[in-house]
């Protein structure tokens, strides 16, 4: 009986195991996702040195999957998360039936007893292998799976180790979760969060409790975490560098660096630690014996960044902050380039978008500054925080709503009870949420046949039960998960002070918090079915209820919004950018999602190694420039830049360094060879002229006190004027359109009249390249760009034009989050501003309709909609075309998105890409004029009059429609007979705007009907 039970035991684990990995390979990723995806991944490959502040162990093992025989490059490191995630729900299992067992005493060796406690931790497992955030992180290439297993190890083994406190040889089990806690530092520091449930546990396994104990505990769990994070991770290492890591000043400065002393300091620590352990073991000391050999089973799993220093010596072509010296490691392990973020006050950014959410919990002013005097004798102004006189009450406030209940319960809430929507900022779904507030959400977003996502709060209600027979059970136990559970959720929430607004959810933090969750979920089954124990059919029936209720509901629910079965967007968006270029290119990139599949694309798929990918973002940093102008990567050419490396090698405080600066706009002359400009323009003036001109601009500061405007000139918008200045156009230079559009942003640097669009880029040219749409159009290249698209799964790495827009098209069923369906907007952009240049500057009317149902074909507007007044547009972009069919089309859209938002108003905040200040009425008078339904475009009309009765410019469109509607009937005659009778009634005032331009018009509607009749053009009298 006890074999067939064992054999029940690992039939449920290995169910879990098999279940979970089966999802996940279903739902994979099939290349390589948006984000940190495509960096980690470029990194594991050619063991590369990635932002900081690493995970040299996730590269080390992304490398060995990536070994793999078969599969996509980015796919094989993608599966370091299917399986790494796979392995947890089976450990979860484990650790539930640790914890039942832990306070169920009846014998397990009975099939009542077993199938009750291994089928609640099979159901609390399944809960968790299906729950929205641990799925979404099991699908791809980042950290946080692995991270959650090393998690689910070390409490698994911790419950090994209360299982046998008694026995002899116990110590090994800490001592492996010491190392484990080391290793898993170069995954991610969310396992250093389990010691306070560690130190909690042996207190309440191995000594006698009192008060005063458990406050000693609490004080010593406290110490350990700070010993873990703040000395070994983070001081350590200084001390190797020289550097005296203690009494750093206002400035951020060590009191001593580079220092023999304080290196052999840090070799002294390490040798304390191996002759404490050696002591402790000869003189019978268990507890200094266990100390000391933990710090340095620690300190050699934390070894693994070594690989960082190795691979930075080696200077591969990602090499970020090139930690090269433990000094530099310092850095790079303190995330110093980020600055750091206080504990209090909680609102400290001094951005504008910041402030905008700042002031809604009450008062805000910027920190006061002071001057302070740097070691070497400068003086710098740095935020007087100590006297910030902060407003407390909007402090907490801002605690609470935002970075608890939005930034974390919100997340529980997703996970456990349900998600309105994936659009960003959706709330959680309750029961009780109402449809207005799921349509709200929803509305246009493309997937709301996937959303509401309705646990029917099974999984909450559950775990409260589970908390609840967990405390009344085993109250101490229950104290140690419940301690795990805060540090890895709410309290990780209020230690990380998060901003905002943030650029993307950020659950994926507190992904540990929610298996604890789990397996309450687990105990909670356990305890609704321990009360019918007696009778197996019942306990078996229970389970198969409950299991399709919670898991089963939670992976039927999920699946359509977790799955990225064939989304090769991310691979697709990176090589459209890529070849969008001429070889040997520069191209300037600004954010992670231009910029991390691009590394992907070149430094694994070996696409377009020729290319030199310039982020902006990165190129405030004089490190990253250093590294533009004197590397080689692949054998790409270097990027000519004239800064000094004296100024790139310095630190980014000295005086030195390259850095940003303010003043006003300035002239800047290029010497262009005169053949290297006549490729861009046939005026020649500008040819002989042998030199191009544009007025330098930076990010605008206000103005001083005699009117002129200010800039800000950053170390970014110097090294793009630098890399100009120094190519003089001998190789191609480009910004990727994701770096916004150059009528407002300000990496352009003034650039905007010198572009010419170019697939997915803006080519920089010597000569002005102005056109209707703004920028200058290359018709040849976006012909085949995007009229020669390349949908199929094969791809060139050398140049090749052709674009891939693979399964965006209505025929695709792949799912999209809210981050992959707003990066369809540039693409529609690039291709409605070639069709506009066609339609409107080459008069190709037939081929500017042919780009547009290009554009509709490929890009599925029922998958990625877009905003009444968009809809209007190309509508009215196909009308003028003389494609009455698709503007038919397109209008009765238009009208449809009107007609919902005049019924429901609140939508227009959801409308994409349309401002609260629209008009639906307008837009849907508009669409009906474009349909034909004339009297329905009058109504609508006066419904936008109702308010404004004796607008002029209103009655006369009202009037206008009956012309309209003559001259689509073919009745030219009457529809001038009709234009001519309203000419006394919308006679010219000079002294009203609104009349004389309805006077215009009028007039301009006159003289065409009477050119099309055949008839000079009338003046008025």
């Amino acid at each position: 009986m006890q074999n067939s039970m064992r054999s029940l035991h690992y039939g449920f684990a290995v169910l879990a195991l098999v279940i979970s990995l089966t999802t996940y390979l279903l739902t994979v990723q099939p290349t390589v996702p948006f984000w940190d995806c495509g960096e980690f991944t470029a990194a594991a490959v050619q063991q590369q040195v990635p932002h900081p502040p690493g995970a040299p162990l996730f590269l080390m093992i992304g490398k060995i999957f990536h070994l793999l025989p078969f599969g996509d490059p980015g796919w094989r490191v993608n599966l370091v998360s299917v399986i790494s995630s796979a392995l947890t729900v089976l450990i979860l299992y484990l650790i539930t039936v640790h914890v039942i067992k832990n306070f169920y005493k009846e014998n397990i060796n009975e099939f009542g007893n077993a199938m009750l406690v291994y089928g609640s931790a099979f159901v609390g497992a399944l809960a968790y292998a299906f729950s929205d955030t641990f799925w979404f992180n099991a699908v791809e290439s980042e950290v946080y799976a692995a991270s959650s297993l090393f998690v689910a190890l070390i409490v698994w083994l911790l419950m090994v180790w209360n299982e046998k406190a008694d026995e002899p040889g116990h110590e090994r089990y800490l001592l492996l979760i010491a190392y484990l806690i080391g290793v898993s530092i170069g995954v991610h520091l969310l396992s250093i969060l389990t010691i306070f449930s560690i130190v909690l546990l042996i207190y309440l396994r191995r000594y006698q409790h009192s008060t005063k104990r458990l406050i000693y505990t609490l004080l010593i769990g406290l110490g350990l975490f700070f010993f873990v994070y703040n000395f070994i991770i983070m001081k350590l290492p200084a001390l190797f560098a020289g550097t005296f890591p203690f009494g750093r000043n206002e400035a951020r400065e060590y009191p001593i660096t580079d220092s023999m002393a304080v290196t052999m300091l840090g070799v002294g620590v390490i040798a304390l630690g191996v002759w404490a352990a050696w002591y402790g073991k000869k003189k019978n000391h268990g507890l200094l014996s266990l100390c000391a050999t933990s710090f340095l089973l620690l300190v050699v799993g934390y070894s693994t960044y070594a690989h960082i220093l190795i691979r930075a010596n080696a200077n591969p072509p990602m090499n970020e902050n090139k930690p090269t010296t433990f000094e530099k490691l310092m850095s790079y392990l303190g995330r110093e380039q980020y600055g750091e973020a206080p504990l209090w006050p909680r609102r400290y950014q001094e951005e504008q978008r910041f402030i905008t959410h700042y002031k809604k919990y009450g008062p805000w002013s910027p920190a006061p500054r002071k001057v302070i005097t740097l070691k070497d004798g400068n003086r710098v102004s740095v935020p007087d925080r100590e006297n910030w006189k902060t407003n407390t009450s909007a402090e907490l406030g801002y605690l609470v709503d935002f970075q608890i209940d939005h930034m974390y319960m919100r997340y529980f809430m997703w996970n456990f009870v349900g998600r309105t929507s994936d659009v960003q900022d959706a709330p959680a779904y309750w029961p009780f949420t109402s449809k207005e507030t799921v349509d709200y959400w929803n509305h246009k977003s493309g997937v709301s046949d996937r959303f509401p996502v309705n646990f029917w709060m099974l999984p909450l209600l559950l775990g409260f039960i589970g908390l609840y027979v967990h405390f009344a059970r085993d109250k101490q136990m229950a104290w140690v998960f419940l301690v795990l559970f805060l540090m890895t959720g709410v309290l990780a929430a209020i230690q990380q002070n998060q901003q905002n607004p943030q650029p993307r959810e950020r659950d994926y933090f507190y992904v540990s918090s929610f298996m604890v969750w789990a397996m309450w979920i687990g105990i909670g089954v356990f305890g609704l079915l321990e009360r019918v124990k007696k009778n197996k059919v019942y306990v078996g029936g229970g389970l198969l209820a409950v299991l399709l209720l919670v898991p089963l509901n939670m992976g039927w629910q999920g699946w359509k919004s977790h799955t990225r079965a064939n989304n090769y967007m991310a691979f697709d968006y990176a090589y459209n950018i890529l070849q969008s270029l001429e070889k040997d290119a520069i191209v300037f990139t600004n954010g992670d999602n231009d910029t991390f599949p691009v590394w992907y694309l070149q430094d694994v798929a070996g696409v377009r190694r020729d290319v030199r990918v310039v982020n902006l973002s990165l190129g405030q940093t004089t490190w990253y420039v250093e590294q533009l102008k004197n590397r080689e990567p692949f054998g790409a050419k270097k990027v000519p830049l004239s800064f000094k490396d004296e100024q790139l090698n310095v630190s980014e405080d000295d005086p030195k360094a390259l850095s940003y600066e303010f003043g006003y706009e300035q002239l800047v002359t290029v010497p262009v060879d005169p053949k290297i400009i006549a490729k861009f323009t046939n005026d020649s003036v500008i040819i002989n002229s042998g030199k191009m001109q544009w007025v330098y601009k930076g990010a605008r500061k206000g103005q001083d006190d005699k009117g002129r405007v200010q800039y800000f000139f950053g170390v970014q918008h110097k090294l793009v004027r630098d890399i100009i200045e120094q190519v003089k156009f001998t190789r191609p230079v480009y910004f990727s359109t994701s770096v916004g559009d150059p009528s407002w942003a300000d990496e352009y640097i003034g650039l905007d009249n010198y572009l010419r669009l170019e697939g997915m880029a803006f080519r920089v040219c010597p000569a002005p390249q102005r056109s209707v749409i703004g920028e200058g159009i290359n018709e040849e290249v976006m012909d085949k760009s995007l009229l020669q698209a390349r949908n199929d799964n094969g791809f060139s790495t050398e140049p090749a034009y052709g674009l891939k827009f693979r399964n965006l098209s209505t025929a695709s069923n792949v799912y999209y989050d809210d981050v992959h369906r707003d990066y369809v907007l540039n693409y529609r952009n690039v291709f409605y501003k070639y069709a506009t240049y066609l339609l409107h500057e080459k008069k190709s009317n037939a081929k500017a309709a042919k780009v547009l149902k290009e554009m509709n074909n490929f890009l599925s507007l029922d998958k990625f909609p877009v905003g009444m007044g968009f809809e209007l547009q190309i509508a009215t972009f196909f009308e003028t075309s003389g494609d009455t069919a698709d503007a038919k089309d397109m209008a009765a859209r238009a009208l449809a998105s009107a007609t919902v938002i005049i019924q429901k108003p609140s939508l227009l905040q959801r409308e994409p890409q349309t401002s609260e200040e629209a008009m639906p009425e307008q837009t849907a008078a508009e669409a009906c004029i474009i349909l034909g339904r004339w009297k329905e475009a009058e109504q609508y009309y006066r419904q936008v009059g109702s308010q404004q009765p004796n607008d002029i410019l209103l009655n006369y469109i009202i009037d206008e429609i009956q012309i309209i509607k003559q001259e689509r009937e073919g009745n030219l005659q009457g529809a001038l007979a009709t234009a001519e009778s309203l000419r006394p009634k919308y006679l010219a005032n000079a002294a009203d705007k609104r009349a004389v331009q309805v006077s215009t018009r009028l007039q301009a509607y006159i003289d065409k009907l009477r050119l099309r009749l055949g008839m000079p053009p009338e003046k008025w009298s």
